[in-house]
């Protein structure tokens, strides 16, 4: 809590009242008791330091004085025991009122009731940050000016070093002179804790004093800042709260802790090594020029990006469209830190709507470029960490993982016209067709030769008339051995082998059983295929793409248009060459590559997580399921935060984050905004029940018998037609 002007004032104000009523009612019980005029003088003398505003606890200084209480004649006893009470609660009430106090002692080159450099900017908001940091109570700041307080501040600090009442519970020393400062720290010698801010390099003549250092002059304008508030936080933390609690309690906390150095955890923020900490030097300008930035970041404000991605950012709307909040696993995270380190927030989105890739020039676009360029804090959404994406950028510990999948049209029975043709595949159809064609004619050349091996051996015995006759009435003919050939594949029953010779009824009888495998295997697959639908995806992996009848493309500016754009080799090139082949398909929304698959004829690849929402959104608002997934999955990568080169805030993020992801509220925040499943889509297999057929699953089988019918009624009317020709 900020106390330096209104607040701090009107509470001191009241609490010296109300202590010098007290000290002047002994003042007056001293002098009507005939007290000698020395202890009276101590007494007016204590009212008088009262009224300028130095807090000594009243029953110390009177301890000390040349007659304690105990000498106190018994009438006055009972009214200095009241007095005694009285300054006691209000020494705690007023401890209470105030909590944890600081004092802020700065010099000539810092304004801090009108700020207008870069670093009075700075020293404001983190001095107003600092109410926000948990304690056992608030902290506040008494700030003091050196030209005009010096002298209250030499009484303040001998008041602490003679063992008086301590005033304050931690000292901050603000200077932007190195004499200024030499004079003061050895002043400053105490037992509380005590901190200087240096904002220009300045040698340690103090040697020997314990006062700790923060050397915010060795860190560039982008960490300065916000390591710079990190540290000083710390150090309220460690070396202000810690004292105000229990001492059972501060061992108990502390103990296990490695030694604070609030140095170290500025080095430490900054991510320079030892060697490049002890020699960076960059002093504090402070002109008013420098302040533009600050005063951007007043408040405490971070410059977010991002663009909507269900379920990782939500845009919040208002009826007429405008964006009125931010949610979704993403926001999640920033509400968790902005709950931990109290910041605010502005969110701005690319103007070309895009995560961001390499231009030709070299330059980024999208959001990519914005935090290149330093224009936003933090790129807030699903950024996929590249090797090409982290040349530009810096990137915080992942906190997802994420497949690509691929968007495609709902599966659909297949056609049931041509389903007589369905149980075998084409080559096993002109196999057939090469058997039924060709056996025939090899039995009936079997049967000539066997017929006529008998016929010469009938003629040669003339005796043998009957034998002969019986030869020339079963002379073999080949139309006979194509409806036996084709009478058996069919299973028409009444089909006899040859009677000649054993080779050809041989021949006959193995072209029985293939028969009978055949057509078996025909019957079950074709009732199976009929009795049950078959759904089939149109693809199930990204392999099969590029030979399907399906266009594909996915969003622009995304890390999947450069994984495929910049493939070499592989399935990845080929679908990368499809992208620049066709000017169509990269889209600039996702809403856009949506749709195209709804329309069919078309596959959108995206994440994950992605798609899922996409599919169980457009069931909800159609009713029916126009859209399904490959089964496959690929290319899996991690999401994480995307930061400006060298970011102060990469450290602070890090550490939180995977905090927050070890205590599972990753998994906690996924079943929020992951869409609930309804599994109607999912199954693309279809019901494996049978079911009764209809025309629509018997129409081959009636187009067949409208083949032959239009055949036969063709045939029937040549033949009429021949006859009545002759």
């Amino acid at each position: 809590m900020l106390l330096d002007s209104g607040g701090e004032q009107k509470i001191n104000e009241r609490w010296e009242q109300s202590r010098l009523v007290a000290c002047a009612l002994y003042s007056c019980i001293l002098l009507t008791q005939g007290s000698d005029i020395h202890t009276f003088a101590n007494a007016v003398r204590l009212t008088a330091k009262v009224r300028v505003g130095l807090r000594h606890q009243f029953l110390e200084n009177r301890s000390r004085s040349s007659m304690p209480p105990r000498l106190l004649p018994p009438s006055c006893r009972t009214v200095f025991m009241f007095c005694l009470a009285a300054c006691r609660v209000m020494d705690t009430v007023h401890g209470r009122i105030l909590g944890n106090n600081v004092a802020l002692f700065f010099d000539d080159g810092l304004d801090l009731a009108r700020p207008s450099s870069h670093i009075e900017l700075w020293m404001t908001n983190v001095l107003d940050d600092a109410r926000h940091i948990r304690c056992p109570s608030s902290i506040s700041f008494a700030m003091f000016r050196m030209s005009s307080k010096l002298d209250t501040i030499t009484d303040i600090v001998q008041h602490q070093r003679a063992g008086g009442r301590m005033l304050f519970d931690g000292m901050v020393l603000a200077v932007t002179q190195c004499r200024v400062a030499d004079v003061l720290e050895p002043v400053l010698s105490s037992t509380t804790p005590r901190l200087r801010l240096d904002f220009i390099a300045c040698p340690y003549e103090a040697a020997g004093l314990e006062i700790e250092r923060l050397e915010l002059y060795r860190l560039n304008e982008a960490t300065r800042d916000s390591c710079g508030m990190y540290a000083f936080h710390k150090w309220l933390e460690h070396r202000i709260c810690s004292w105000s609690m229990e001492a059972d309690t501060r061992r108990l906390l502390l103990d296990n802790e490695a030694p604070f150095n609030v140095s170290r955890e500025l080095q430490d923020c900054s991510n320079l090594d030892d060697l490049q900490w002890i020699r960076s030097t960059r002093p504090i300008s402070l002109d008013v020029a420098d302040s533009a930035r600050m005063q951007q970041r007043k408040a405490n404000v971070l410059r977010l990006a991002s663009l909507e991605r269900p379920p990782f950012v939500i845009f919040e709307r208002h009826s007429d469209g405008t964006i009125s909040g931010f949610k979704g696993y993403c926001y999640e995270i920033i509400h968790a830190l902005q709950k931990i380190y109290n910041f605010t927030y502005e969110v701005d989105q690319p103007k070309d709507n895009t995560y961001g890739t390499v231009m030709a020039n070299g330059s980024w676009n999208g959001m990519i470029g914005m935090i290149k360029e330093q224009v936003i804090d933090i790129g807030v959404g699903p950024f996929s960490v590249t090797y090409s994406r982290s040349k530009a950028v810096d990137f915080t510990v992942a906190f997802y993982e994420e497949p690509t999948g691929i968007l495609i049209p709902p599966p659909a029975e297949d056609n049931r016209l041509l389903a007589c043709t369905k149980p075998f595949r084409l080559e096993v159809w002109l196999s057939l067709l090469l058997c039924a064609t060709t056996l025939p004619i090899v039995l009936w050349k079997y049967l000539q030769l066997v017929w006529k091996t008998y016929q010469t051996a009938a003629t040669a015995n003339i005796e043998n008339s009957r034998k002969e006759n019986h030869f020339q009435e079963k002379c073999p003919a080949l139309a006979k051995q194509y409806f036996f050939v084709l009478g058996v594949l069919i299973g028409q029953s009444g089909q006899k082998l040859p009677s000649l010779g054993f080779s050809p009824r041989l021949l006959g009888a193995f072209w029985c059983l293939s028969a009978v495998v055949f057509a078996s295997a025909y019957v079950g697959i074709l009732v199976g295929f009929l009795s049950i639908p078959r759904l089939s995806p149109i693809i199930s992996s990204l392999e099969e793409l590029p030979g399907s009848k399906l266009e594909w493309g996915v969003q622009r500016g995304t890390a999947l248009e450069t994984l495929f754009t910049e493939a070499t080799t592989g399935v990845y090139k080929t679908i990368g060459e499809g992208l620049l082949r066709q000017p169509k398909a990269l889209v600039d929304v996702n809403t856009d590559g949506i749709q195209r698959v709804t329309n069919g004829s078309y596959a959108f690849i995206k994440e994950k997580s992605y798609l899922e929402f996409a599919v169980e959104e457009d069931y909800a608002r159609s009713g029916s399921c126009r859209l399904s997934m490959a089964k496959q999955e690929f290319f899996k990568v991690n999401f994480a935060f995307a930061l400006p080169a060298a970011s102060p805030l990469k450290t602070l993020l890090d550490k939180k984050i995977l905090q927050l992801m070890e205590t599972g509220l990753g998994e906690y925040w996924k079943r929020i905004h992951w869409p609930r499943s309804n599994r109607k889509c999912d199954d693309v297999k279809g019901s494996s029940a049978p079911k009764s057929l209809g025309l629509t699953d018997l129409q081959g089988a009636f187009l067949i018998l409208a083949i032959g019918f239009g055949t036969a009624s063709l045939i029937f009317a040549a033949e009429g037609l021949v006859k009545v020709l002759r």
